[in-house]
């Protein structure tokens, strides 16, 4: 409901042909069933989810309903997840970072027992939260939850130069509050990175390829 007074059209119990305000209710709420379990054909092992509209990269995207089923994995907990192109995988690991979380499905040897609903299309205007990445003795890959975090600070007295690794679309504040002498570096997996001073700040951007430098440590 929209309030205590709906804007919308509801059924009333007296009505004819419920099912014209029903499909027209649901047509106009569409847009928050992209990738949306479709119960209809879920079966077994097998997982079907709506398409719909998605922005890619600045164009309207239309997602198709996936015609072939998402095979889950039996007797384990599945993440089903899209990537920002709007294609949906799944694995039995964790989230990806910098994927769109959809559904954690667990399994039994045969079928689905229960799922969570994991998307979130409603953010606040500021992104979520910090995370803390202790960096001292090993590089870091951050973890999905880490990788949605706006704030971002690194930890530790270095042994050794140590690498934050970030997904390929990322941004974000780094504060590198690192001692020894040593270098702090945030990179992509295969690209090239940014290092950030110890006690400094900057907003970094991975541009697809590469971490590049927004602003200068402040």
């Amino acid at each position: 409901m929209a309030s205590s007074t709906t804007h919308l059209d509801l059924i009333a119990q007296s009505q004819s042909s419920k099912e014209v305000t029903a499909n027209a209710l649901f047509d106009a709420g569409s847009p928050a069933t992209l990738f949306g379990r479709r119960g209809s054909l879920c079966s077994g092992l097998n997982w079907f989810y709506y398409g719909g509209v998605m922005m890619v990269d600045g164009v309207l995207t239309a997602i198709a309903n996936n015609a072939a089923a998402l095979v889950l994995s039996a007797s384990a907990t599945n993440y089903i997840e899209a990537s920002r192109a709007g294609v949906v995988s799944r694995n039995t690991v964790a989230f990806t970072p910098g994927a769109i979380p959809l559904y954690s499905a667990v399994t039994g040897t045969a079928t689905v027992t229960s799922y969570t609903d994991q998307r979130a299309w409603v953010a606040p205007a500021y992104l979520p939260g910090r995370a803390s990445v202790a960096v001292a003795a090993s590089d870091v890959t951050l973890t999905a939850a880490e990788a949605r975090c706006r704030y971002l600070t690194t930890t530790g007295a270095l042994t050794g130069n140590r690498s934050v690794i970030v997904p390929n679309d990322w941004e974000g504040i780094v504060y590198c509050s690192n001692s020894g002498g040593f270098a702090t570096t945030v990179k992509t997996v295969a690209g090239s990175g940014v290092v950030v001073a110890q006690g400094k700040r900057a907003l970094l951007l991975a541009d697809g390829s590469n971490v590049v430098r927004v602003t200068p440590d402040t």
